[in-house]
């Protein structure tokens, strides 16, 4: 969700009462970005102009506010905002909204990165993004991905960060979204940045800040100075940076946001170190540090600890600075940002010297080393990604390709024998011919029985395809619900099974998906059904299951694959999969919200350490 503010000229006009083609509008409007907000207070009349126009007992559309007001209302209370975010997740939940549930979870995802740190935000992210693939809404799935590839780039991650921001790129284009794809820009030119792709990253940033301008979105332009400040310095110009850091922070006052404003001190901070002005960089920590704290963010840690500690060095107090060097060290380690630990260590082995420990300085200087190993290494493995990435987006292309002219020669067949058993009954009717047209009806009939399992059949596995799958889980449900019998369902997911795709190739991971869904057929029961749903997820329907009976049945087919061990190129794979259970309520409202939470399920088992089983509550 990548959301700007409106000015306040833009709600001028008294807004009509409770319109919902207004309020519509509006959402769209905010959600695709197409009005900037350059203020908290813009902010809040957005808001109030919403709330003005949403009809009264319009759960659907109260569901919209409340996400919209999730991102925009608690800019300087983060720990609001993540408790705000959580409730609204579950009342999502609750109603089968799952587009209100991706946002929400994308929201809290935000709120718990400043709480903590970017790692513990993924699981929301990447919760946010497959709600939306579910829903199949490419902007949604634009602005998850955009959340994601920021907190990745944040944690080192560049190569996995750029797919996730070209992705949401050609997805803005495709829905004529312009002003989220320019915003998107600033993300990727970020990603170049950080790759030590400076001058691409300056061309990018440059384009960024005339379209900002040209819109006249303050917070857009606060953005791009921050990231023109970062360049400079890490291009060797600490100097260089102060002008485009200052402009960040006053448009950051100008702004309201408090966060903001601790940023743009804390990269200023910063600067005034690489300038050796050592009082000046500690003026700044020090406000720095009021701002977060104001907004109980605390994902900088680490950073204003490093920057305090290299000031005080940088001042002769060595003692003071070496215990602010040991807290910085605790915190960065723990954001596992292999470049600010080799910036520390580096700052502290001179410390250490200056201590008259010389010992200590060379450890120090070991630790660096192997930082900047690990740099490198990471350097490389991003690079091998990208190329990959390249090769299998164009194997993906060719292979959308031939799935479509596949998927037209079917319903070009389909259509055919629709046409064709029309003739076939008047045929029929004609008493001259009938045995002749007898013998016609009985091979269309046998040519749309195969056709109809084609269309039903997942062409690689040979189990129920998707639509099959949901099409027989309906059924399921109805005949649950009128026979007030008992249903259960998992979800499954092989675990990790990209890693062999990697390694062996595509068609040796289709051959592993074959034997292992193999597998799986023998450990279910003859009532039960399998299908699958896309990629390497399943759905299993247990019809006359009880919860129980269902834990059952996946530990059964845990173990199975377990043990399955398929061989693809000579090469025995030793594989596993998580599993989430769930059994219709009696108020369960239908197919979806009993997918939903067995698909929670298995999200909790691969949280807590994959190969294992989960039961929904």
């Amino acid at each position: 969700m990548l959301l700007l503010a409106a000015t306040p000229c833009a709600f001028a006009a008294p807004p009509p009462a409770h319109d919902a083609a207004a309020f519509d509008l509006l959402v769209r409007q905010l959600d695709n970005g197409d009005i900037p907000l350059n203020s908290q207070a813009a902010a809040r009349q957005a808001l109030d102009r919403l709330g003005a126009l949403l009809p009264p007992g319009d759960a659907y559309r109260q569901r919209r506010y409340d996400y919209l007001y999730c991102f925009l209302a608690f800019d300087n209370d983060v720990k609001g905002g993540y408790a705000y975010a959580g409730r609204g997740t579950e009342q999502a939940q609750q109603a089968g909204d799952l587009e209100a549930e991706s946002n929400f979870r994308i929201c809290r995802g935000l709120y718990q990165s400043k709480l903590t740190t970017e790692r513990d935000a993924l699981p929301d992210y990447e919760a946010g993004i497959r709600l939306a693939r579910r829903l199949e809404n490419p902007r949604l799935i634009a602005d998850a991905l955009t959340w994601r590839g920021s907190a990745q780039s944040l944690l080192g991650e560049q190569a996995k960060a750029l797919f996730d921001f070209l992705e949401a790129q050609r997805l803005y284009e495709t829905v004529g979204n312009t002003t989220a794809a320019q915003s998107n820009l600033i993300s990727i030119a970020t990603i170049y940045r950080r790759l030590g792709e400076y001058d691409k990253a300056g061309e990018y940033l440059r384009q960024s800040m005339q379209s900002a301008q040209r819109k006249g979105d303050k917070q857009e332009q606060m953005v791009v100075d921050m990231q023109l400040g970062f360049l400079a310095t890490e291009r060797g110009d600490p100097v260089g940076a102060v002008a485009p850091l200052q402009r960040a922070l006053a448009l950051a006052h100008e702004t309201g946001s408090r966060q903001s404003v601790g940023s743009a001190l804390l990269a200023l901070a910063e600067s005034s170190n690489a300038r050796e002005r050592y009082a000046e960089a500690l003026q700044q920590v020090e406000a720095a540090a009021k701002e977060f704290q104001a907004v109980a963010d605390q994902s900088n840690a680490g950073m204003l600890a490093l920057q305090s500690a290299k000031a005080h060095a940088g001042l002769g107090q060595h003692e003071l600075a070496a215990r602010e060097f040991d807290l910085a060290e605790a915190s960065v380690r723990n954001s596992r940002n292999m470049r600010y630990l080799a910036e520390l260590y580096d700052a502290r082995s001179r410390n250490q010297e200056a201590l008259g420990k010389p010992a200590a300085a060379l450890a120090d200087l070991r630790l660096k080393m192997e930082a900047d190993a690990a740099l490198a290494r990471m350097a490389k493995t991003q690079l091998t990604t990208l190329m990959s990435y390249q090769f299998d987006t164009e194997r993906r292309e060719l292979e959308n390709r031939k799935l479509a002219a596949d998927k037209a020669l079917k319903e070009q067949q389909l259509a055919t024998l629709e046409r064709v058993r029309g003739w076939q009954w008047l045929a029929i009717l004609l008493a001259g011919l009938l045995l002749l047209m007898l013998w016609l009806a009985w091979r269309q009939l046998r040519q749309s029985r195969r056709l109809h399992r084609l269309a039903l059949t997942d062409a690689l596995t040979g189990i129920s395809n998707r639509r099959h799958i949901e099409h027989t889980l309906h059924g399921a449900v109805e005949h649950a619900r009128r026979g007030q019998r008992e249903l259960a369902v998992i979800m499954l997911d092989i675990d990790h099974f990209k890693r062999v795709n990697d390694s062996h190739g595509h068609p040796a991971g289709d051959q592993a998906l074959e034997q292992l869904v193999h597998a799986c057929l023998g450990a279910l029961r003859q009532h039960d059904r399998l299908g699958r749903l896309g990629g390497e997820e399943f759905l299993v329907v247990l019809p006359d299951t009880d919860l129980e009976g269902g834990l059952q049945v996946a530990e059964r087919l845990r173990a199975c694959v377990a043990a399955a061990r398929p061989l693809v190129n000579g090469v025995e794979l030793q594989l596993s999969i998580s599993l989430g259970v769930a059994q219709l309520r009696p108020a369960e409202s239908g197919a979806a919200s009993l997918v939903r939470r067995a698909d929670a399920a298995l999200y909790h088992a691969k949280d807590n350490g994959r190969n294992r089983v989960e039961a929904a509550p």
